[in-house]
């Protein structure tokens, strides 16, 4: 029990450090659906979903879903083009890598919390395309959530391309389930923090230089006004 309390207790200050030095600290737990519970009728049509984007998945979308295991936002490059790399834009590089880190930190508590088993240890007849991290659960979707949280950041600061940042965005998230190695809950659950965790980092004062910084840098590389037309704002 002592070491019990001890563990819990180490958790707690974990998650303390990273909201001081990284973050708002958001409870997932709090805000999202539980995962389908074993063996109910939402969990077979989830397993249903996985199978069915397996049994049609093609040479061209399975290298496509393999590219996207990367977690960074220059896969936001097919929105963004050419002028969109780390090397060109270092602030923007910068500000997403704390982005990531954020993200993980908050999603790892709540998979901890759910522990929801991945798509291939509840079936054999799901074949997944890569081995995920032992102890790596399935709900929500850190991709997935990577992926909203990064839409809305880079929606606000380019909102010129606000359809196509989401489209990208969702392409993302579907490529976990191309993978096999998440459900369609884990990405919609992924949706839903996401779009939590980026509103709250644009409201975060702790954040606003850094955000400004990768905003003005972004939008001087894609040869856009520092503002965006006030019709374009408001359409937001």
């Amino acid at each position: 029990m002592k070491r019990l309390a001890l563990f819990v207790l180490a958790l707690l200050i974990g998650r303390s450090a990273l909201a001081d030095g990284n973050g708002p600290a958001v409870d997932l737990t709090a805000l999202l659906p539980p995962p389908p519970a074993a063996g109910s009728p939402t969990a077979r049509q989830d397993m249903a979903g996985v199978l069915a984007v397996q049994a049609r998945r093609t040479p061209m979308e399975i290298a496509a879903a393999e590219a996207d295991q990367a977690h960074s936002v220059f896969r936001f490059a097919d929105v963004f083009g050419a002028a969109f790399t780390p090397d060109r834009l270092p602030h923007t590089a910068a500000f997403f890598a704390r982005v990531a880190a954020y993200d993980k930190g908050e999603v790892k508590a709540a998979k901890l919390f759910w522990q929801h088993p991945r798509p291939v240890q509840a079936s054999h007849r799901v074949h997944p395309l890569s081995v995920e991290k032992p102890n790596d659960w399935s709900y929500p979707s850190g991709h997935s959530t990577l992926g909203y949280t990064e839409a809305v950041l880079l929606a606000n600061m380019v909102p010129e391309r606000r359809a196509a940042i989401f489209a990208r965005a969702d392409l993302y998230a579907h490529h976990r389930i191309v993978m096999g190695v998440h459900y369609p809950s884990d990405v919609e659950a992924g949706r839903l923090a996401g779009t939590v965790l980026g509103s709250r980092l644009l409201d975060d004062p702790a954040w606003q230089a850094a955000y400004a910084a990768a905003r003005a840098e972004l939008r001087k590389a894609l040869a856009l006004p520092g503002e965006p037309a006030a019709s374009t704002v408001a359409a937001r």
